[in-house]
């Protein structure tokens, strides 16, 4: 296995000091200016005679090409589950939308129905959620709705869906207006299109103003529609996960036992020691169960704490931006590490997504093989290099 990362053609680097020869040193501050920001520069390129060495490799692990999904009985097969959902459900575009984590905005609402949650470092060394909806548009709201930060825009786009956040940090705000992406920003500074109809506040006794702020699902519905978005998911989309045939169970017999991950250990400074970040496995329903400062994680629309049936930790480089402490990370790689948890086992390996920004990450073992998940929800940690001797795992 070559570790390492493609850049696509004719792509500069972010004047070379951002992600530095890939391993990015220790954080080192950057210059806030804009134009030493390069939205592109996700990726750094191989030495040309190690790619040249390498073609024959990398083609021969890239995943196989899904055969057509089968329709039974009016239902098919999850791109983000792997679960049998209603057809017209699994035919549909996604919607991505960014989630207040912080203790003063807690809980969530509508969390529990995201098929796919990611989390984050973000400034402050807490972290940021980033929830994947196939079906989102009987919940009565969702949020609080938080700012978007670039690296989750170009980590959703791995899921072709519709964007959606409140906000954003001065570095997203060319990608946001560039027309590349389906998005429903919030009528904020510096957005040249916002979604009107979707964003509301709702009254939170207690809370701040910035934690009130909900996405509402008609509105979502209507926003779409205004900006004329085409919902259906691409036939050719390759999908993102390998899930174990339906009826079956992926055990990993003879891998190490993995219980209790904490993603900041117990107190790093990662992102997630801030948070506290724990998933503890309960063998009677093979699910890992999210706790958050301590706490367990619960929707406020249902009571339901978050449980997830696969997790993965995705080590990524990192940067800090500027003296407020802004990140970036890089959302393509191929060979960094990975740690997937799933029927409280461990499978240590990689992730790579070569090619075009927004090619769908895949996971492999140390034998080169796809690691094939359960059928369930999924829940992406994207741990940062510079400080991945924080994970603990027990």
């Amino acid at each position: 296995m070559k570790q390492g990362y493609l850049k696509k053609t004719g792509i500069l680097c972010l004047a070379i000091v951002f992600l530095m020869a890939a391993g990015c040193g220790k954080a080192k501050t950057q210059g806030a200016e804009e134009n030493a920001f390069n939205t592109e520069a996700e990726v750094i390129a191989w030495e040309e005679e190690e790619q040249a060495d390498n073609e024959d490799d990398a083609a021969s692990e890239e995943p196989d090409k899904p055969a057509p999904r089968e329709v039974v009985d009016g239902k098919i097969r999850s791109y983000f589950t792997g679960e049998w959902i209603d057809e017209e459900l699994g035919k549909t575009r996604p919607l991505a939308i960014m989630l207040n984590n912080t203790s003063a905005a807690l809980p969530m609402s509508g969390v529990s129905n995201a098929s796919v949650i990611y989390e984050c470092p973000v400034e402050g060394r807490i972290t940021r959620w980033m929830g994947v909806f196939e079906d989102w548009k009987n919940l009565e709201r969702i949020g609080s709705v938080r700012s978007c930060r670039l690296y989750y825009l170009h980590f959703a786009q791995e899921f072709h869906p519709v964007y959606a956040h409140f906000g954003q940090a001065q570095y997203a705000l060319a990608d946001l207006n560039s027309g590349k992406y389906d998005v429903l920003s919030g009528g904020t500074k510096g957005i040249e299109h916002p979604a009107t109809a979707m964003y509301d506040r709702i009254s939170r006794p207690g809370k701040a103003t910035e934690h009130t702020l909900y996405a509402f699902p008609k509105g979502i519905q209507r926003d779409i529609e205004k900006k004329g978005y085409d919902m259906t998911m691409p036939e050719e989309y390759p999908g993102k996960f390998k899930f174990a045939d339906t009826g079956e169970i992926a055990e990993y017999q003879g891998y190490p036992d993995a219980t209790v991950l904490k993603p900041g250990g117990d107190g790093g400074k990662n992102g997630f020691g801030g948070v506290k970040a724990t998933f503890k496995y309960d063998a009677s329903d093979r699910k890992y169960y999210r706790w958050t400062y301590g706490n367990p994680h619960t929707d406020e629309l249902n009571g339901k704490q978050v449980a997830v049936t696969n997790v993965i930790f995705q080590y990524c480089d990192g940067n800090v931006l500027d003296a407020k402490d802004y990140l970036h990370f890089a959302t393509q790689s191929n060979g960094n590490e990975c740690k997937v948890f799933t029927n409280g086992k461990e499978i240590d390996g990689y992730w790579k997504n070569p090619g075009e920004l927004g090619t769908p990450a895949r996971y492999y073992d140390e034998n080169d093989q796809e690691i094939v998940l359960n059928n369930g929800k999924t829940f992406i940690c994207i741990i940062w290099n510079d400080y991945k001797d924080d994970v603990v795992v027990q």
